[in-house]
């Protein structure tokens, strides 16, 4: 069963905006973009090196979409970073609670007021050996209580307390990982008590892996 579609809160450190839009179990439309002044800290960029050949895509069991794992378990699913294929795995392995006030440096205003951060630790690994160098985790979300997906903060740019990041350049061999970390929000009332990953764009490299259609989920 589809979750529902999480508001999602973009803050760049660059630009002037963030949109935010979103809806719940039953068809909403999305508000339009409001205004608001960048985050303070500096936006962090990578640019990832040109490669000469595709890495070969090893074999690889996939995780079906909608499996559903408990915290700590891993799910295998397809990925591709510039022109090579392959494999990585993704796995959540905590969640942790944040203070309310940990949000000011976002600039949130009124949109975040009473909502708690909930900061989701992920390690992700290469699983087929490709040369998977700077590339960055799929969409994932966090997850209420009752299994429905809560607001979604996508930083772009540093955040101290949750840093996204990167693969960096040494992800290119087969049980490279490196850890990342997903912002969520709960609000007055509500804890994330999940997660999900519910990337499609690489739903065509594998038979049952449109994980936008139906996301692989853990809960605690």
């Amino acid at each position: 069963m589809r979750t529902a579609m999480p508001v999602v809160l973009v803050v760049s450190a660059t630009a002037m905006a963030f949109a935010l839009s979103g809806c719940s179990s039953s068809s909403e439309g999305s508000t339009p973009a409001i205004a608001t002044p960048p985050a303070s800290s500096a936006a962090a960029s990578s640019a990832a090196p040109s490669s000469s050949s595709a890495a070969a895509s090893s074999a690889a069991e996939y995780t079906k979409q909608g499996t559903k794992l408990k915290i700590g378990e891993k799910a295998v699913v397809p990925f591709k970073s510039q022109k090579n294929t392959g494999a990585i795995g993704v796995t959540v392995t905590g969640i942790d609670k944040g203070a309310e006030a940990d949000l000011a440096p976002l600039k949130l205003g009124d949109r975040a007021k009473g909502m708690t951060p909930y900061y989701i630790q992920v390690k992700v690994t290469n699983e087929t050996g490709s040369d998977f160098s700077y590339s960055s985790l799929g969409l994932m979300n966090g997850l209420l209580a009752d299994g429905t997906s809560g607001p979604h903060v996508t930083v772009i740019g540093k955040f101290e307390k949750c840093d996204s990041g990167n693969s960096g350049k040494a992800f290119t061999t087969k049980g490279a990982s490196y850890d990342s970390c997903v912002l969520a929000l709960a609000p007055a009332g509500a804890e994330v008590k999940g997660a999900s990953y519910s990337a499609s764009t690489y739903r065509d490299l594998a038979p049952e892996t449109d994980y936008g259609k139906d996301a692989v989920t853990w809960q605690s």
